[in-house]
């Protein structure tokens, strides 16, 4: 482990002379807080704050969000404002829910009686006008089929293609052009309808909107309300009804889940602005000794950038303000980002000595990975850490919302790894074991972040992980970090409320079922047998996450866009050819395996979670071993994983009860904003013929329209990944074709349209004698043996059957 420096750089106590109490506007702009260190008091009595055993006191500055409280209909009202906030001590201004960053917590209390839940939701849009922006730092033109000026409309919500306006930069690449001010909402980790609420009973009011009862959206009536709909568009000035019934397939699992803008182009920087919340669902877990008086912290976790230029003196937060607004800023890893929990930069916690806590961490920023260790500090404001106690690992009992399970052989249980890995759209639930702690200790909580800069001077690694780490590096990048939380233990925080750990094993068994379709599967065999399939038409769905022929020994590059899944960008896909990308049924099991071509991904699917498949033991040189140092390695129900360069996931759903159509993607929500995302549907054949909606054939991720070469070299690179043995193909698919003749080599010809990037490639098959060798000529697409009968004589050659 890393023992470079033991000095945290990063840190700044500030000592005040005079009252302990927090600054209200602090409190009201989330300030950034390590300044919460009162000299000369020492009593908590006299000053409000805390006394420490070196004779500090100190402010905890820590707090969980606000929670937010429904109206007297019992509906919770977000309202998407200018809101104004604070990153690295300047005054900034964003898209936010209530003017809050982050926004409030919704709780959804436990049923006693067994009544099913309905979260009622009012989302108004209180922005005036639009804000039309593009994604790229390029300059973006944006014109119709007659050359004019126009603006896009999108207006068939998550963008579905074939748009009468392109926009395009000066080079000729597709621009993505976006109004930031339109948005919608997304109920992470829910289990409802992803169209509209069941039975009716919504009534539109002034800028309340309903919709139809039925996946027709203009259908008339309307009056259903909105469920978690990711497809609708709440422009400036609407608002629109929802209805989350999260008991109606079954009884909701308690669990961490979250909220946040879901608008195709403009989610990463709404987000990135503070538009996202927790959501906690209640439920029996909540009630077991050792977890019910447990203190419990929520941590929405956000990484602003600091590079934004803040409001000016006097200027004020409004819609014509906004500081957040640069979309290239969030993906570029040269521009710093801070760590902030709940909109607190480095709070301070109190904790009494032998407290067991509940830890929620939400993972709601819009790029980057991180890794959180727990160290004990040599001080009690964190300025060096002990490493020769090594870290304090806490228990994760729940991922994303879902109680982890106990595995069979009883390997990796409890599971408490030394450090806690997150990537965007991750929940952990973990247990903090504070019965040893006494007066006087401090934990320090620190940061890894995989595509921020180390300016601490104390390794020379790049920004990102080129290459697999050890667990000891990834402590060192950890500690090398930066500090995010203090937590001291004090005697004057009063008595603990809770002093024994729960029992792990009783947690454990309201982790949900394995067993699906009612009991007829079992997922965990099905795993097994995912595992040992290597036969690509034997996977029911691929998806492979970025990919970048050049990943792929001996293929070229071969135009597939930036920000692609399976080879296509969501943005150029021909939605007259595939409404959508793939069709479900409902009530089906199937088996996903998940590949990235370049970088890591977290793949994220709505409605349904799936249940990740078990990884290698420890030790084994399979590839896929390597995911051990991220995840938990047993059978686990999750709906946001990470997908990493050279290895593959593979895991079980099933399309439970809810039809209609919704999408997956990277939750790295700038790659989703630049259209790596799918849009899917769960059809039900007694309803439709679910097998013919993309142009009278199944929407499948392996067949492709009549003539679309595009598609099928993007097939073909997908197949590739699966199976050495269709390189070939996929390589000759990749193969530009050569001089003004376009020939491309024996069997196969020069597609008739070009590649997106203008290129035009060869394709597998024959349209003509002249695409085959001398001794074959073309049959039906295919070159076939073709002999001259009877033999040519002397003189003449047999070409394509005929003396010549």
């Amino acid at each position: 482990m890393c023992r470079l420096s033991c000095l945290i750089g990063m840190v700044a106590i500030v000592v005040f002379s005079a009252s302990c109490s927090k600054n209200e506007e602090d409190k009201a702009n989330n300030a950034d807080t390590s300044a919460d260190t009162i000299a000369g008091t020492d009593t908590k009595e006299s000053s409000g704050c805390f006394v420490l055993s070196d004779g500090q006191c100190v402010v905890e500055t820590f707090q969980n969000p606000p929670e937010l409280t429904p109206n007297a209909e019992g509906v919770y009202e977000l309202n998407l404002v200018a809101g104004e906030f604070m990153v690295d001590g300047k005054r900034h201004c964003g898209r936010t829910y209530n003017g809050l960053f982050p926004a409030p917590t919704i709780e959804t209390p436990a049923s006693p009686d067994g009544t099913p839940r309905q979260v009622r939701i009012n989302l108004r849009n209180e922005f005036t006008k639009g804000d039309f922006r593009a994604l790229s730092s390029a300059p973006c033109t944006c014109t119709d089929q007659n050359g004019a000026d126009c603006t896009p409309s999108h207006s068939a919500g998550h963008s579905m293609g074939n748009e009468d306006c392109v926009c395009k930069t000066t080079e000729g690449d597709l621009c993505h052009f976006f109004d930031f001010n339109v948005t919608n909402l997304h109920a992470h980790g829910s289990h409802v309808r992803p169209d509209y609420a069941a039975g009716g009973g919504c009534v539109e009011t002034e800028g309340l909107a309903c919709r139809s009862c039925s996946q027709d959206t203009d259908a008339e009536p309307r009056e259903c309300f909105f469920a978690d709909d990711v497809i609708s568009r709440v422009v400036p000035g609407a608002g629109v009804q929802h209805r989350w019934d999260i008991d109606e397939d079954a009884t909701a699992h308690e669990g961490l889940n979250w909220y946040h803008p879901h608008i195709h182009g403009s989610t990463a920087i709404q987000v990135a602005s503070g538009a996202t919340g927790a959501w906690i669902i209640r439920g029996p877990v909540d009630e077991l000794p050792g977890i019910k008086k447990a203190r419990e912290r929520i941590f929405v976790i956000m990484t602003p950038p600091v590079t934004y230029e803040p409001l000016g003196d006097g200027q004020p937060c409004d819609e014509d303000h906004l500081t957040f607004n640069d979309f290239p800023t969030l993906g570029d890893p040269s521009k710093k980002q801070t760590n902030l929990l709940n909109g607190i930069r480095q709070p301070r916690l109190i904790m009494a000595p032998g407290q067991i806590e509940r830890w929620r961490l939400v993972h709601g920023a819009f790029l980057d990975e991180m890794t959180i260790a727990v160290y004990k500090g040599k001080d009690a404001n964190c300025k060096n850490l002990d490493f020769d106690a090594g870290p304090v690992s806490l228990t994760q009992i729940a991922r994303d919302g879902l109680t982890l399970p106990k595995p069979a052989n009883g390997k990796d249980w409890p599971f408490a790894p030394p450090y806690m890995f997150l990537s965007p759209g991750y929940r952990i639930d973990a247990m903090l074991d504070g019965s040893k702690l006494v007066d006087g200790d401090t934990l320090c909580v620190m940061s890894g972040r995989f595509l921020q800069e180390d300016t601490t001077g104390t390794t020379d690694i790049a920004i990102g992980l080129m290459k697999e780490p050890t667990v000891d590096e990834i402590l060192q990048l950890t500690t090398n970090g930066d500090l995010i939380a203090i937590v001291n233990v004090t005697n004057s925080a009063g008595a603990p409320t809770e002093t024994q750990m729960p029992d792990f094993d009783e947690i454990a068994k309201h982790a949900p079922s394995m067993m699906l379709q009612d009991g007829k599967i079992d997922a965990l065999a099905a795993c097994e047998t995912a595992l040992t399939v290597t036969d690509g038409s034997q996977i029911d769905q691929v998806a492979a996450m970025w990919m970048v022929f050049n990943e792929t020994e001996g293929l070229d590059k071969c135009s597939c866009p930036d920000h692609n899944l399976n080879c296509r960008n969501f943005e150029q896909t021909d939605r007259l050819s595939y409404p959508f990308d793939r069709v479900f049924k409902v009530g089906d099991v199937e088996h996903w395996r998940l590949f990235a071509g370049f970088d890591g991904h977290p793949f994220h699917i709505h409605i349904n979670p799936y249940l990740v498949c078990p990884l290698p033991d420890a030790g084994t040189a399979h590839p896929n071993t390597k995911g051990r140092l991220f995840e938990p390695p047993f059978a686990h129900w999750r709906d946001t994983y990470l997908v990493n360069l050279n290895r593959s996931v593979d895991f079980i759903t099933e399309y439970r009860s809810y039809t209609g159509a919704f999408v997956y993607h990277c939750h790295k929500l700038n790659h989703e904003d630049h259209g790596m995302m799918e849009l899917v549907k769960v059809c039900d054949p007694q309803q439709e013929n679910c097998d013919a909606l993309c142009a009278g054939k199944p929407c499948e991720w392996s067949i492709c329209a009549e003539g679309d070469t595009d598609c099928e070299r993007a097939v073909a690179g997908v197949l590739c990944l699966l199976d050495p043995a269709k390189c070939p193909e996929a390589a000759l698919r990749c193969l530009p074709c050569e001089g003004e003749d376009k020939t491309c080599p024996p069997d196969s010809h020069c597609a008739d349209k070009a590649s997106p990037d203008g290129i035009l490639r060869c394709v597998p098959g024959c349209t003509s004698d002249t695409h085959c060798p001398p001794t074959a000529g073309c049959d039906d697409g295919v070159c076939l043996p073709k002999p001259c009968v009877p033999p040519c004589g002397p003189g003449t050659t047999c070409l394509h059957g005929t003396c010549q």
